[in-house]
């Protein structure tokens, strides 16, 4: 059987919304979009895709125009400094009459630009194509975050009384690229004691205590794909009675708002189950942050589990549930799962 090609998929679909747009070219040049429809990494400002109706055009770096071109041999490829200029030039060159540019992805002097030379500002195309996943990017979601779960088992019984926060966070990033991530998804957090009540604590050289709190957030990147998972645990044998209640509260939150995910339900709801349990505890006022975002080529994507969202979840959308207590000073739980929104619910990918 022939396999799939994602890129004709993609790059089809995208056409299809210009049209709907009634535009007849697009410029896109953020580079993790670039990736969506190529598959192919540059780095930030490293090149301009300008798509037409006679085909697609990339204007890069010299150094990128030979194994650019030898991967992408259905693209026109071009090597040069100014790529917004060049890009503008050949869409008038072409004669399009109203292309396009995603201006929510634009810096201002390049937005101006394009602007000046013709182009509108259009919705943000691939940023909602980027939502719902497929099946390519589905099985790398999986092993991205398969490799994250693996780290968490690794690492929680070699976390011993004396390490720094540190050298914690820098064996499971070992682990996770030994086990075939290219990089984290984000600075790896790995909180000890009152360190774990900050829930976007910097790890430092905190070093463990006998009887301490821990919590980890970490993910890795996997064929481009992030992955995003939070444990908490009480290191030593003399776990406090309030430390074991907020736990569970939390844990009971994170099931919650699981059970709750599914097709065709608000953001917004998912965001009250959570929230829901933990208030209703007495603790809503330690619970300072969202219940969960979208996952994929970047950690912080559409659509997002919170009280302010207006998405509704759909077939393929990549989410966390990360609710969470935190007591300033003393210590704090948080429990995240990453989930992928199918038929039969949520499915946890932070698993084996």
């Amino acid at each position: 059987m022939a396999q799939k090609n994602y890129k004709d998929e993609r790059f089809a679909a995208f056409r299809k919304m210009m049209r709907q747009q009634k535009l007849d070219g697009f410029v896109v040049t953020n580079n993790l979009d670039q990736f969506y429809l190529s598959e192919f990494f540059f780095y930030p400002d490293e090149s301009v895709f300008l798509i037409h109706p006679k085909g697609i055009t990339c204007f890069t770096r010299d150094l990128y125009v030979e194994p650019f071109s030898k991967f992408a041999p259905y693209m026109e490829v071009i090597g040069c400094e100014n790529r917004v200029a060049a890009a503008i030039k050949k869409a008038q060159q072409l004669g399009l009459t109203h292309p396009g540019f995603d201006a929510g992805k634009e810096s201002y002097l390049s937005g101006k630009m394009l602007r000046e030379g013709g182009f509108a500002e259009a919705p943000s195309f691939i940023t909602e194509m980027r939502e719902t996943k497929d099946a390519e990017e589905l099985k790398f979601l999986r092993q991205s975050n398969r490799i994250a779960y693996l780290t968490y088992e690794y690492i929680k019984p070699r976390v011993k009384t004396g390490m720094t926060e540190f050298e914690v966070a820098a064996e499971m990033e070992r682990f996770m690229r030994a086990h075939g991530a290219t990089t984290t998804s984000f600075y790896t957090i790995v909180a000890f004691g009152e360190n774990a009540a900050n829930p976007h604590h910097e790890t430092g050289s905190r070093k463990l205590k006998a009887e301490d709190a821990v919590l980890m957030d970490f993910g890795c990147v996997y064929k481009g794909y992030c992955s995003d998972i939070t444990r908490s645990w009480w290191h030593g044998k003399k776990e406090p009675a309030e430390y074991t209640k907020i736990w569970k509260i939390v844990d009971k939150a994170r099931k919650q708002g699981i059970k709750t995910a599914g097709i065709g339900v608000p953001c917004q709801k998912v965001d009250a189950a959570a929230r829901d349990v933990i208030e209703a505890a007495g603790y809503g006022a330690y619970y300072t942050h969202g219940t969960g975002h979208g996952v994929g080529l970047e950690i912080h994507e559409n659509p997002y589990n919170s009280q302010v969202s207006a998405a509704v979840l759909k077939e393929g959308n990549i989410v966390t549930v990360e609710p969470g207590i935190y007591l300033p000073g003393k210590f704090g739980v948080r429990l995240e799962d990453t989930v992928a929104i199918a038929q039969t619910g949520a499915k946890i990918l932070t698993k084996k």
